[in-house]
């Protein structure tokens, strides 16, 4: 046998070696779901969500200066390991308020993340990010 075709041919039963072994290859599904049994979580649950965004959510001193008050919109995918990705704005409102929104949403800490059939998946979450209007007291307040 040619010496090129011998080591070509060692050189592919080796490659097969490495691929994984009937059953055992793990599918991962890249879906991004927006209806599931269990949606993602922010640590702590809502309570912690609201009390995260009233900490960390600076109204913009334009917005201030143009009594612009209301609602940012913002869309974002919790990953299977709780990161945020695919930020996008779906309403917008101007004077500093939408990069605001935009940079709370980045600085959150990892969420637990949505699963369907006891496994986590990618899942679409939208937040109404509030500006300039007196937040509603809750029950017991």
């Amino acid at each position: 046998m040619n010496p090129l075709r011998l080591y070509s041919y060692i050189l592919g039963i080796s490659l097969l070696s490495l691929l994984p072994r009937h059953g055992s290859a793990q599918i991962i599904d890249t879906t991004i779901y927006t209806v599931v049994e269990h949606q993602p979580e922010f640590p702590g649950g809502g309570i912690a969500l609201t009390e995260y965004l009233r900490s960390n959510v600076q109204y913009p001193s334009e917005a201030k200066q143009a009594s612009i008050s209301g609602r940012v919109f913002v869309s974002f995918v919790v990953e299977l390991d709780g990161r945020i990705t695919h930020i996008q704005l779906l309403k917008e409102l101007g004077f500093g308020c939408d990069e605001e929104a935009i940079r709370v949403v980045k600085t959150m800490p990892r969420w637990k993340p949505g699963s369907q059939s006891g496994r986590p998946i990618r899942v679409k979450y939208n937040l109404p990010i509030l500006f300039g209007v007196a937040n509603p007291k809750r029950r017991g307040d």
